[in-house]
């Protein structure tokens, strides 16, 4: 007994001396990549390494945490479990901590007051990445601590009350903003050096009042409300991608802004994502064949949702025609009206291949259903692109093999302003995404 005793105090010496010995930030990667839960049993290994925890900056109690603990337990016992491992971890815990992870389960309403403590708790630890996401059935109020961390660079949050106090003068240093399922109350938020901006689903956005003069990519995705107003100053704004959701009224589309302004505007985009139904909120008034500012960055450009009713139509050659140095176009289809003599004629007009779209190189169409618009509009690519080397056909499944040999051959008839320009045709449920 007394060897095997004499053996274990040797065994775990030496543990301790592997672990004490082993460089700090060795140490520092370890623990980023296990479990938080995991690393505060793994420190009582050592007790030259008890303390490494309760220094350690990054804290992430995700998904895989309360996961862990709600493992075997009743609801009850989880939330009372829950709420107590992470308050000793917080209160354990010494020196600052700059990037904080929650993914806040469902907990009982009583419970929350605990959470409005932690990110009280975090606003005097000097917190530069904060991700919050609630993964319960009701929003979680922010509480006015969150709009005191100014040493903040990245903020992510979903499923929240955004509300800042009224003394709010903005985060300082904050460079990206992600924000997912919010809802805005009155909200001035000044945030001079943020570069990225991400918007979905969000509700109550006409409350929301950005300076953002550095801005460099915007997302914009199926949110209440569309007021571009806050970004049509953005003058270094290289990426958008802008959505609208269906059925979103006309009144609360904010003051309408034309192709025209808005490209005007932003003649720095490099890369452009846009859903049909912007397009169509963009379609105000008359559509120029080319816009009078040329977009000389734009590189890659992206429609989704696309019907090829007119006002679509319309705005995607004035694109093509007003991007010279565009390579890669990408366009998804949703549905087509396969007899619209409206789109037709206009697609038809001999004026039209007089155009020319300089400098497009690839073309992907997705869920090409072989409607005379779509085979229209491959046709003009194929006679105002001198650039062009590939056009990728993904045909929607539903397609029947005859219809689309049929089709395959009308396009190969097609002339073509290229010579490098090849048709690539194959099945969508084959094709990469």
């Amino acid at each position: 007994m007394m060897g095997k005793s004499s053996e274990t105090t040797a065994t775990e010496g030496d543990m301790e001396d592997r672990i004490s010995s082993l460089p700090r930030n060795v140490i520092d990667l370890i623990l980023d990549r296990v479990p938080i839960r995991d690393a505060a049993r793994a420190s009582l290994l050592s007790s030259k390494w008890r303390y490494v925890l309760a220094e350690y900056p990054h804290l992430r109690f995700n998904q895989q945490f309360s996961n862990a603990i709600a493992r075997n337990r009743l609801p009850s016992e989880f939330n009372n479990d829950y709420v107590h491992i992470v308050n000793r971890i917080l209160l354990q815990h010494f020196g600052p901590i700059l990037k904080f992870v929650l993914d806040l389960p469902e907990l009982h309403p009583m419970r929350l007051s605990d959470v409005d403590q932690w990110m009280l708790f975090l606003s005097r630890k000097g917190v530069r990445e904060l991700t919050f996401d609630n993964s319960s059935s009701s929003p979680y109020k922010l509480p006015a601590y969150i709009f005191s961390f100014s040493e903040l660079t990245y903020l992510k949050t979903s499923r929240c009350i955004f509300r800042p106090p009224t003394t709010f003068e903005g985060f300082s240093k904050l460079n990206r903003l992600i924000l997912v399922e919010i809802t805005f109350g009155s909200s001035v938020l000044n945030v001079p050096q943020l570069v990225i901006l991400i918007l979905r689903n969000c509700s109550g956005v006409h409350h929301l009042n950005v300076s953002a003069p550095q801005l460099q990519k915007l997302t914009l995705y199926e949110n209440d409300y569309l007021a571009l107003d806050n970004y049509m100053i953005c003058k270094k704004l290289a990426y958008a991608y802008l959505a609208l959701p269906n059925g979103i009224q006309q009144h609360r589309q904010g003051e309408r802004i034309s192709l025209q302004e808005l490209f005007g505007c932003w003649n720095t985009l490099t890369n452009a994502y846009l859903d049909g139904r912007f397009l169509k909120y963009l379609a105000a008034g008359i559509i120029p064949g080319r816009l009078p500012t040329t977009m000389d960055c734009l590189r890659q450009l992206m429609l989704f949702r696309i019907s090829f009713d007119l006002d679509q139509t319309a705005c995607i050659l004035c694109l093509l025609q007003s991007s010279l140095c565009l390579q890669k176009f990408e366009i998804w289809i949703e549905s087509v009206a396969d007899n619209d003599v409206t789109v037709l004629n206009y697609l038809e007009e001999p004026s039209r291949t007089n155009q020319t779209i300089d400098g497009l190189q690839t073309v992907k169409i997705r869920y090409f259903k072989g409607s005379k618009p779509e085979v229209l509009f491959i046709k003009l690519l194929l006679s105002c692109a001198p650039s062009l080397e590939k056009i990728y056909i993904e045909e929607d499944e539903k397609l029947l093999l005859n219809e689309r040999l049929r089709i395959a051959k009308e396009l190969m008839r097609f002339s073509r302003a290229s010579t490098k320009a090849e048709m690539m045709f194959q099945p969508l449920n084959s094709a990469s995404t």
